[in-house]
């Protein structure tokens, strides 16, 4: 099985279950045996960690430096987002917006060393 197989079946299998959890939550909320304070307006705060999702099954071996490196982009972008819209730490998009150029160089930086880690472990296979 190739990197690329596993990852595509990975991934298909967590969405899998990210959708039965919210499928069921919310089919328990309309049948009344929870019951949820479904506001769409406060949910819409949390959409960030779909892509901490995302990026963790990235992350998860096997992978491919290509893989790795967007994921740890997708996390950290997550993390941004959350923190500039809810205004953690009182700072805003405004102020933080600098925090993008400094993950997006770390991650070009990190790409050939994960090439090169990548590389090695396909040699000693």
């Amino acid at each position: 099985m190739t990197v690329h197989t596993a990852y595509r079946w990975r991934k298909q299998m967590i969405w899998g279950i990210v959708m039965i959890a919210a499928g069921a939550v919310l089919l328990l909320d309309q049948i009344e045996l929870i019951q949820l304070e479904f506001n769409l307006a406060q949910l819409w705060r949390y959409w960030p960690w779909l892509l901490v999702i995302s990026g963790v099954i990235k992350m998860i071996p096997p992978t491919t430096a290509k893989h790795f490196s967007n994921g740890l982009w997708e996390i950290f972008f997550a993390g941004w987002w959350y923190v500039s819209f809810n205004r953690i730490w009182g700072v805003g998009f405004g102020e933080t917006w600098p925090a993008l150029l400094i993950a997006w160089g770390v991650c070009l930086m990190l790409r050939p060393l994960l090439d090169n880690i990548h590389a090695s472990i396909k040699e000693q296979a």
